[in-house]
């Protein structure tokens, strides 16, 4: 269910109908494929662990500005997580919430530490399929307070509820001939896909159907043309006489083909 304020907003991005959210395609993905131990992660590296948060608190800094400082374990050690001027996130992540964490490891007071991540909690509690973490997480075109984290909740949900009227319109022929994913298939591998050879196929799939549906319509709209065209009757018999005298005054006498 989407209220009439996110609706507005979904306007702005030409977004009105179901179809047109599920065919609001990401423009690029973020990488959190990779899931490690908490043991294992190095400087730099952009990674996905999943574990239980330990503690979690609002600290005033001296610039002025609160940070969420967090600390999540799993079962080979701890690492800290930093947040900055997100007070709900104690409320949001109560201590011993399980969750995943994605983002870049880097170095804060001199440990390794999680800063700003995206994250999620696992629900149920022992894992469960993750959406912005733990895999490449879809980036869409977004406008004011409308994130992608937001649509990338919605799309599931939608395809989750609407995975079979996908239903496929290309002939078996054509899917075969141009190596077409089918539709079901390319709709959710452009949201979610397993990797970008995957999300790369998708895009081929749904931009042969753009195109496709393009010269579809003009196809259609000449042949309506083509049966409702009235041409314009021209009676020369009744300007027989006119002609003729016409003919008289040229200078010059016309080829059959002029005549």
């Amino acid at each position: 269910m989407i209220g009439p304020v996110f609706v507005r907003r979904l306007e702005k991005l030409d977004i009105y109908t179901v179809g047109d959210l599920l065919t609001h395609i990401p423009f690029r993905y973020d990488d959190f494929s990779l899931i490690s131990k908490i043991a294992n992660v190095q400087e730099g590296e952009i990674v996905t662990i999943q574990g239980t948060i330990t503690s979690i608190k609002n600290e005033f800094t001296r610039g002025h500005r609160f940070i969420q400082k967090a600390q999540v374990a799993d079962d080979t050690g701890s690492i800290d997580v930093i947040w900055f001027n997100q007070t709900y996130l104690t409320k949001t992540l109560p201590s011993a919430t399980r969750v995943s964490l994605a983002g870049k490891v880097e170095m804060f007071k001199q440990k390794l530490a999680f800063i700003s991540p995206a994250f999620e909690v696992l629900n149920p509690p022992a894992g469960g399929t993750t959406i912005h973490t733990g895999r490449l997480v879809p980036i869409y075109p977004e406008t004011y307070r409308l994130s992608s984290k937001w649509l990338r909740v919605k799309i599931r949900q939608l395809l989750t509820l609407c995975e079979s009227q996908l239903q496929e319109y290309l002939p078996e022929h054509i899917l075969a001939t141009h190596d077409l994913l089918p539709y079901n298939v390319a709709v959710n591998s452009i949201h979610f896909p397993k990797n970008l050879q995957e999300a790369e196929k998708a895009r081929e799939r749904l931009a042969f159907d753009e195109f496709f549906l393009m010269q579809l319509v003009s196809l259609l709209r000449k042949r309506e043309w083509e049966q409702k065209r009235l041409g314009i009757p021209l009676r020369i018999a009744a300007f027989k006489r006119q002609i003729g005298e016409f003919w008289q005054r040229l200078p010059f006498e016309l080829t059959n083909a002029q005549k």
